[in-house]
């Protein structure tokens, strides 16, 4: 191949981005769309908003629709060779994707091309659910966690916010001391009594990523001296940084290795992302944190590129850093 339009998709817990580049690398258009996530979406819905996505990428570039040479999904909830098979099926049934080349991986493995740039070593992903992989310099990859919210999403957002719950319906019945956490979860769910929080959740509903958006307000109360907070924070790295030590256990044993935070609860700053660091430098001592170069959705256009037989040399890498326009 070689030729024509590549397109990356980054399809996460809460939304789809996806950029356009030509076989330069250069990015030629952006689009933004709601979650592509065929986990917790109807295939109908999943193909609207990758479609939505796509299109607002294309929109400039003139003929793109009639040239896309390949497409690379880093899609949340992807994890057997079956799930790719449906993902790139909903995909092909998108009428500007023509007959272009669609690969499909965990959304894991664009996060670690872009923040690595293509090189060997681990990502971490923690916002509304969470995940780890690590590729060595052998291929050999090593996923770790991304079992979902019931099963796992250990030290993620979702994982953090159900806690803050647990903890302030036990500190309502005084089986914990109290806590601050008591009146911010019933003031963010609007409950004039505590009670209510039983029609509230199972009658009216609460979605994952609504959950997920009590970890702020769990990150503001610790900064603000609460002990249960502070304790759920520090079980939710000590979550995070067992999923990394296992990784780098499997893949590079005792050798050093780059790792990278991707996510908005592991990018979120002090004094999560710090706790997190000297978690893992602590237990995992051969793991080196980096900044990430590159955005996930980056990360996909690098996997496009690729997988449509383009050498990603270092005057590609230095247009696709560059952004859309430049």
């Amino acid at each position: 191949m070689g030729g024509g339009y590549f397109i990356g998709v980054d399809g996460g817990g809460t939304s789809t981005r996806a950029l356009l580049a030509d076989a330069a690398g250069r990015l030629l258009g952006e689009g933004l769309a709601g979650s592509a996530n065929r986990n917790h979406f109807p295939r109908e819905t999943v193909r609207g908003n990758l479609r939505t996505a796509l299109l607002s990428a294309m929109k400039d570039a003139t003929g793109a629709a009639g040239r896309l040479s390949c497409i690379f999904l880093g899609m949340g909830g992807v994890s057997t060779e079956s799930d790719r098979d449906d993902v790139a099926s909903i995909a092909r049934g998108i009428p500007e994707v023509g007959d272009a080349l669609v690969r499909v991986e965990n959304d894991t493995r664009v996060g670690l091309a872009g923040g690595l740039s293509g090189r060997p070593g681990i990502v971490l992903i923690a916002g509304t659910g969470s995940a780890c992989l690590g590729v060595n310099a052998r291929g050999e990859t090593w996923l770790c966690g991304g079992w979902g919210s019931i099963a796992d999403d250990a030290g993620s957002g979702h994982w953090i916010g159900l806690r803050a719950i647990q903890t302030a319906v036990r500190a309502e019945d005084g089986r914990l001391p109290p806590t601050a956490l008591r009146k911010v979860v019933y003031s963010f769910l609007e409950l004039e009594e505590p009670r209510r929080l039983l029609d509230r959740i199972h009658n009216r509903g609460l979605e994952r990523d609504g959950i997920a958006k009590l970890a702020p307000r769990v990150i503001e109360s610790a900064q603000g001296g609460d002990a249960a907070a502070r304790r759920i924070l520090e079980e939710a790295a000590g979550e995070l940084s067992g999923m990394v030590a296992v990784t780098a256990r499997k893949l590079f044993g005792a050798d050093s290795c780059e790792m990278i935070f991707v996510g908005g609860l592991a990018r979120s700053g002090p004094p999560f992302e710090p706790m997190l660091a000297a978690r893992i430098r602590a237990e995992t001592p051969n793991v080196l944190v980096r900044e990430p170069e590159m955005t996930p959705v980056q990360g996909a256009v690098l996997e496009a590129l690729r997988a449509g037989g383009v050498a990603c040399t270092e005057a590609v890498l230095t247009n696709v850093r560059k952004g859309v326009g430049s």
